[in-house]
């Protein structure tokens, strides 16, 4: 008999299966991609018109479309999230990708385009001293979007209704920025690159803070309301159309100012219904929290 010699070839390991590629949904992630575009373009925008030094007019327009690309991306950021719930389509995936496109949309590109506006109009201004400026305000932008993907998980439970944001959402700060850099343009108020310039980190802040600010949507135009709140949104949308501008900033520096406002009336006064029950809400969610049981790491476990 043959004695059997030890194989020379090494030992055969397991093939390692690669992992599957994400399926995503299609008519969501488009619009939330569509939101990335708009970013980037506002972006673009900003970017090219500092090639326009020599042309004043190329160069205002040029920041005009980045400020129209900024409210693009609210549109798309308003419908993907709700054909995601129609469509049944929700995921972590759309999550993330809506948060990053966000943070394109309504934290790089209103910082980049306030800094340049300001660093145009106020030409003696260090140029250290806007980038300062602006950095607050995409610092704010992201800590606000980071704050809410892990606050959302609330809003995800069945039958709650969101009422309020607990900071000034990102959409709502760069659509200050958008409708004052649009109203600059239309009527051609140099000194407004001061607001531009100063708004700029106290938006930021605003957007870290915990003053509540009123979820509109849900607020004021779902389910039944007053006869008087349709008269009201049809003299609002009479005056878009007649100073579109104008009427942006009044709407967005207002909303932006809403939540200081309240916490002070509040304070003075006493907090409006829908307030109460959502700081309700947010006790009894701290309390949930405090009951699960803790692991040794001092994580709750479910």
């Amino acid at each position: 008999m043959r004695p059997v010699l030890p194989s020379s070839r090494p030992p055969t390991l397991p093939r390692r299966r690669r992992p599957r590629l994400v399926a995503v949904q299609i008519l969501p992630t488009l619009i939330t991609l569509g939101n990335v575009l708009a970013g980037f373009l506002a972006v673009s925008y900003a970017v090219d018109a500092w090639g326009h030094t020599g042309d004043p007019k190329a160069q205002e327009a040029l920041w005009a479309k980045a400020a129209w690309m900024v409210f693009v991306g609210m549109v798309c950021d308003a419908l993907d999230g709700r054909v995601a719930r129609l469509t049944g389509a929700e995921s972590a995936f759309g999550a993330e990708l809506d948060s990053l496109a966000d943070m394109i949309t309504f934290g790089v590109a209103p910082a980049l385009l306030a800094k340049s506006i300001a660093q145009h109009a106020l030409p003696w201004l260090p140029p250290k001293v806007a980038t300062v400026l602006a950095m607050v305000y995409v610092l704010g932008a992201a800590l606000r979007l980071a704050r809410y993907n892990v606050e959302s998980a609330r809003a995800t439970a069945p039958h709650h209704v969101t009422r309020v944001f607990r900071g000034l959402p990102s959409p709502g700060a760069a659509g200050v920025i958008a409708s004052i850099v649009l109203l600059r343009h239309e009527h051609g108020l140099d000194a407004i690159a001061w607001g531009l310039l100063a708004g700029a980190p106290v938006l930021g802040v605003l957007m870290i803070s915990r003053f509540a600010f009123t979820h509109v949507m849900n607020r004021y135009l779902s389910g039944a309301r007053s006869p008087f709140l349709a008269v009201f949104l049809l003299l609002a949308v009479f005056l878009a159309l007649q100073q579109p501008e104008a009427t942006l900033a009044g709407v967005f520096v207002l909303y932006a100012l809403s939540g200081p406002l309240l916490f002070v009336t509040g304070w003075l006064f006493g907090w409006p219904r829908w307030a109460v029950d959502e700081a309700d809400d947010e006790a009894d969610e701290e309390e949930d929290d405090d009951e699960l049981p803790r692991n040794e790491g001092g994580e709750a476990s479910s």
